[in-house]
């Protein structure tokens, strides 16, 4: 499952667009009441009755005015809906008509004292809310400024003379602008906070996305296998690395119950429900793709039902990692070892090959001693070595290998080096074998069983000595196994043939086995002996990794 975290960027241009909708909500919903107050005034103007006090001054331009405000408020409906022209645009020109037309509804209901001014409070109050500061306060200022030529209209036209009257009413007119500047101060402070308080929900909104994808994705890419579950067993999610140890491949089973996918996961799931000390241990079991698995029990909560996270470790990488610990110690010592009896083996050698030299030559018991310190020496130069290279094993670059192109170059460049003809060789069934292994480490361990083999196999005269059959094991790992049909290796001593210095042949070391299951065992495989077929020679089974489990496969 791929997933990406959003960019700043991206962010940001979907937090505007977010706003962008909303300011056309806005405008939408204002456009419904201003709609509606208009088709009211109409209805009112075109009504029989008078409805006191609209329309009482002037009922003609009281029916046009209302009309025409109808007329706009309709058309805004559609181009709000098709957002043509822009959102300022529109805000801004519907705001005019509200100052201009609802003073205009005013005048000819008479004036400031028939209420209808409450109108341009709210059509302010609504501009403070669509539009900047600056155009708020300008709306503001004409509202007031077409208020007072409202009042004083009847004086400037000459239609009334009542100076007396007019000059009392500008006390209550002086009051309504102030009023006016209070809703668009406040409407605006108000759409301010409001502003703010929503951009601030966005961005916690975002991170919030941020960090759910975050751990989504960390979760997703774990090695360990993690299932969260309720205490039903009902899966609610689980990661690539579990469905690969639980077999999981399609979108139906991820939603299955747990008991479906994995009986013995979910019966020890229940039992650490229980709250039984006895039912906590944890137990491995194997899983239907033939994973060996450890499960580890968290609940997210103290409530019973509460989710719980099941983390799923695979024992192959367990003790991988656990063997490749065990072998960086060992190397340390053996390194330390070998570095402490390198130096006095040089000195007897050397004193050895002095000896030789300056003593008696018919002295035949002098130079029988003498040649047993130098083959001794030799013979513990090469324990040594062996010992050597045991220092080098926590170090493993597994990759993903092909068996068998390797094995077709492996066998031309040993049967060159230890002069043994290619037909000797045969492989079988390696086609489409891949491993997760160290090829360099694996050459090494092929080499040793080669060398065992050809050591107990008779001379070849044409029937092949060695034999490399290729297979898979029933968890489909994949599998290679050494075959000879030499003279075999005695029941009495099968449990101590990978014991460190154990031999059967007065020249051997008895650590090429021992190095040849540590190395395997370092890369996550396995080597073990079987007899061969028929009791005839001997079978060296190498069980690797899966090419797949590679990526896992960490080092330490």
């Amino acid at each position: 499952m791929e997933s990406s975290l959003p960019r700043a960027g991206q962010s940001r241009a979907e937090g505007r667009a977010t706003v962008d909708a909303q300011n056309w909500k806005l405008l939408k919903y204002f456009n419904f009441y201003r709609l509606a107050i208009a088709l009211a005034a109409s209805g009112i103007a075109l009504s029989v009755g008078k409805f006191s006090p609209f329309g009482e001054a002037h009922p003609g331009l009281f029916l046009s005015t209302s009309v025409v405000y109808a007329i706009i408020s309709l058309t805004a409906a559609f181009s709000i809906h098709w957002q043509k022209p822009d959102y300022d645009s529109q805000a801004a020109l519907l705001s005019f008509a509200d100052v201009t037309l609802l003073t205009i509804v005013m005048h000819a209901s008479g004036g400031l004292t028939s209420g209808m001014g409450l109108m341009l409070v709210v059509a302010i109050a609504g501009t403070s809310l669509m539009l900047g500061k600056r155009l708020t306060i300008f709306y503001a200022s004409l509202a007031t400024i077409a208020v007072l030529l409202e009042h004083s209209w009847s004086w400037l036209t000459g239609v009334d003379a009542a100076e007396t009257e007019m000059l009392q009413g500008f006390p209550q007119v002086g009051l309504f602008g102030v009023g006016l500047y209070a809703t668009a101060f406040f409407g605006y402070l108000l759409a301010t906070r409001l502003r703010a308080t929503e951009e601030l929900a966005q961005r916690r909104g975002v991170d919030v996305a941020n960090l759910t994808q975050l751990n989504e994705l960390v979760i997703q890419r774990m090695q360990s296998g993690v299932v969260i579950c309720d205490a039903q067993g009902n899966i609610r999610l689980i990661n690539q690395s579990a469905q690969k140890y639980l077999g999981i491949h399609n979108e139906t089973e991820k939603k299955s119950p747990l008991n479906e996918i994995s009986p013995e996961l979910a019966i020890q799931l229940f039992q650490w429900l229980g709250n039984s000390a006895v039912n906590r241990g944890r137990k491995v079991f194997t899983s239907r793709v033939g994973y060996s698995l450890l499960p580890r029990f968290i609940s997210l909560g103290d409530d019973k039902n509460a989710v719980k996270l099941i983390f799923l470790e695979d024992m192959s990488i367990l003790k991988q990692q656990a063997q490749q610990l065990k072998m960086a110690a060992l190397a340390r010592l053996t390194a330390s070892i070998a570095h402490e009896i390198r130096n006095p083996l040089g000195a007897l050698t050397n004193a050895a090959q002095l000896l030789g030299e300056t003593m008696d030559t018919e002295n035949d018991e002098e130079k029988r001693l003498v040649k047993i310190i130098d083959e001794q020496s030799k013979r513990m130069n090469v324990i040594v070595q062996n010992v050597t290279q045991l220092s080098r094993r926590d170090r493993i670059n597994p990759i993903r290998l092909e068996l068998e192109p390797w094995l077709q170059d492996f066998l031309r460049q040993y049967g060159d080096t230890v002069s043994v003809a290619h037909e000797a060789f045969v492989m079988q069934g390696i086609q489409g074998l891949s491993a997760c292994v160290d090829p360099d480490q694996l050459y090494q361990v092929i080499s040793n069983l080669c060398q065992n083999a050809l050591r107990h196999s008779p001379p070849f005269t044409g029937t092949p000595l060695i034999k490399f059959q290729g297979s898979r094991d029933g968890e489909d790992r994949p599998v290679l196994d050494v075959i000879d049909w030499g003279a075999g290796i005695n029941p009495d001593i099968v449990d101590n043939i990978f014991d460190p210095f154990f031999t059967t042949t007065p020249k051997g070391t008895g650590l090429g086995l021992y190095i040849a299951r540590e190395l395997c065992e370092g890369n996550g495989a396995a080597l073990n002996y079987h007899p061969g077929e028929g009791g005839v020679g001997s079978r060296f089974r190498i069980t690797f990794l899966r090419a797949e489990d590679c990526a896992e496969l960490g080092t330490l």
